[in-house]
């Protein structure tokens, strides 16, 4: 791995990028393209905008990946967002943790009953698990920040009993939309991959009146305006 960190911040959404670093709507459109690299004030690295989900955010990562990961303009990719953390699992609205691994949560079959059964007890095999690169040549505020296992959804989380069967089904702590997609493609990639989110809602019975969107924004903004350069 390289001595220099160098990182592409990804986000699913525009409003994550521009919650996360306010002063890129001086300088890009509201709109941003899918794909399109800016560049960081105060040598901070890069971000791009993606797409939300598993299959837009991975088909846009590897396109680009195919065209700049070979120039050396970045030498990590930092997925970064907000997710919802299920309950009992130690953590707070507010909260910004590094997820090191990451499963697939809804892959699998329904049940008469109702019941989920993951695809890994379809087939009798074990976990699928994503993982993160070690922590080699990471600057501290990032490898100082609380550890996560993370569950790739394509549907989130609306009620308590959903949340505590995929709490027993994959013993995870929070849930997002990219995770798994951006390690994977990473890995195929051979870049190094890191992912930072901040809790902005309890993933349990769905109420948006208790989300905290803008307070997790607002978390990210404060880590990444605060690490040296």
């Amino acid at each position: 791995m390289e001595d220099r960190f160098v990182p592409l911040f990804a986000f699913a959404s525009s409003l994550e990028l521009f919650g996360a670093f306010p002063e890129c709507k001086d300088f890009v459109q509201k709109n941003i393209r899918l794909g399109e690299i800016i560049e960081l004030s105060d040598s901070r690295g890069f971000a791009v905008v993606l797409g939300i989900g598993i299959l837009e955010f991975s088909t846009n990562l590897s396109m680009l990946l195919s065209r700049f990961a070979a120039e050396g303009s970045f030498t990590h990719v930092v997925l970064a967002g907000i997710c919802g953390a299920y309950p009992g699992r130690g953590l707070n609205i507010g909260d910004v943790v590094r997820v090191d691994s990451e499963r697939v949560g809804d892959l699998g079959v329904v049940e008469r009953d109702g019941s989920f059964m993951p695809w890994n007890k379809v087939t009798g095999t074990s976990v699928q698990t994503y993982e993160s690169f070690p922590l080699q040549c990471v600057p501290d505020w990032l490898a100082k920040l609380k550890s996560a296992a993370g569950l790739t959804i394509n549907c989130c989380t609306g009620t308590s009993a959903m949340a505590a069967e995929r709490v027993q089904n994959f013993n995870v702590d929070v849930e997002s939309m990219e995770g798994a997609a951006c390690f994977s493609v990473c890995r195929a990639f051979n870049i190094p991959c890191y992912e930072i989110r901040a809790v902005s809602n309890i993933a349990t019975d769905r109420d948006k009146t208790t989300w905290r969107i803008q307070s997790a924004l607002d978390a990210l903004q404060k880590l990444f305006s605060s690490f040296p350069t």
